[in-house]
């Protein structure tokens, strides 16, 4: 479901123009970076509250999910208006044009005002699956889905008394949908969810816990951040070989976040399963679960990059017609597909020591592989050594496998049994 919003949008940006993809790919970027403040918040919530539903202790799982609330409102509220206020120098550093303001509109700022409640839909999903309810995760989804393709096709198009927006108006679509569906989450967390408690004790602000929180938040908000931050600089990089190579690059990503995140569904239910299972006193059934979950996701993704190696060019051809851009888009997937056996494990080892509360670990794992290998590597291959988009691609798919290696490495030592939250 998340990564279907992501598709859909650009699926709309993509019947716009060339210079549109661009726009919409770089804001993205920006917004990735950002989304490491409510990713590392929702990183402490399920690692503490799935450890405190494995302990059996419903109201302290409350409290924790009341205060990590209260923090991811405060800090993305100031983040959103930081961001608007700097939105054109931010977008032009990254490679933005006065071109593709010109034919954005709004876009950009209604997508930096919708912030604050992608934060909120995202840190309230890994609240419910800190509890184990990972349904209510995908419904809240699946209505924010629903509500953009409808919202996309009215304001992208226009109907009747309601105008062609354009890019504007994918932006304003997100902006409805993205409400709607927070406020149907606080709806269900007020009224129906059974599997922590909520009362008068649990509404009290704890500096205990936010202290503890806020802790554990940093390192994942810098482990996110760090895979962000890369992807933004690796925009920068691209941007020096020319528009058609970033566009290429952008729509390559979009389809490997579609065919890859849902397996980060199988690596969410790892991680529960081994907070849940260390808080029961159960290291090696965690160690298990772990294991099982990372083979299931090596044969399924292995699967999926063989369908996107042979329909690479048709599943391009929905995004752009351009042959050139294309043709990078295409040269960019075939090399992922080696990648894409690697990403299994390294999606339910990470999640699972980000459970267990090793958040610290996985970020220096990530801080090794994006800023110490990846960056440098691509830009050494592409511009250095003058090998081009070739480079790009050589670099990032390089890197992956090395992050894999890391990972199962750390997860091996078992220390992570240990860990105490």
């Amino acid at each position: 479901m998340e990564s279907l919003f992501v598709m859909v949008n650009l699926l709309f940006v993509s019947s716009i123009g060339n210079q549109a993809i661009t726009l919409a790919g770089i804001t993205n970027s920006v917004i990735l970076i950002l989304y490491s403040i409510p990713t590392g918040l929702s990183i402490a919530a399920t690692a503490i509250i799935s450890r405190r539903i494995g302990e059996k202790k419903p109201e302290e799982a409350g409290l924790v999910a009341i205060q990590v609330i209260a923090l991811t409102i405060l800090i993305s509220g100031m983040f959103s208006l930081l961001i608007i206020g700097f939105e054109k120098p931010i977008l032009t550093i990254a490679g933005a044009n006065t071109a593709m303001f010109q034919a954005g509109g709004s876009y950009t700022t209604l997508m930096f005002c919708s912030l604050i409640f992608m934060f909120i839909r995202t840190l309230m999903n890994g609240i419910f699956r800190g509890t184990g309810n990972a349904a209510m995760s995908m419904r809240s989804l699946t209505i924010s889905n629903l509500l953009n393709v409808i919202f996309c096709g009215l304001f992208v198009f226009g109907l009747g008394a309601i105008p062609a927006l354009g890019l504007t108006g994918i932006g304003l679509a997100a902006l409805i949908a993205n409400v709607l569906s927070v406020g149907y989450q606080f709806w269900y967390f007020a009224f129906r969810e059974k599997r922590i408690s909520i009362g008068r004790q649990q509404l009290k602000l704890s500096i205990t816990i936010m202290s503890k929180l806020v802790t554990l938040a940093f390192a994942g908000i810098v482990q996110y951040l760090v895979p962000s931050l890369s992807r933004f600089l690796m925009v920068v990089i691209v941007a020096r070989l020319g528009e058609s190579v970033l566009a290429g690059y952008i729509i390559a990503n979009r389809v490997i976040m579609f065919t890859v995140l849902p397996a980060w569904g199988i690596a969410n239910a790892a991680g529960i399963l081994t907070g849940q299972n260390l808080g029961a006193g159960q290291p090696d059934r965690a160690e298990e679960s772990v294991w099982k979950a990372g083979l299931f996701n090596f044969l399924f993704l292995g699967f999926t990059g063989f369908v996107v190696l042979f329909f690479c060019k048709l599943i391009v051809g929905w995004f752009t017609n351009d042959a050139v851009i294309a043709g990078y888009s295409v040269q960019y997937l075939q090399f992922m597909v080696i990648a894409y056996f690697f990403f299994g494990y390294t999606m339910v080892i990470a999640k699972s020591l980000n459970a267990s509360g090793k958040v610290n670990t996985v970020t220096l794992l990530y801080i090794i592989m994006f800023l110490i290998i990846q960056l440098p590597l691509a830009y050494l291959l592409a511009i250095v050594l003058n090998w081009g988009a070739t480079g790009i691609f050589v670099g990032i798919a390089f890197s992956e496998i090395v992050l894999t290696i890391g990972c199962i490495f750390v997860f091996k030592t078992g220390k992570w049994k240990l860990s105490k939250l």
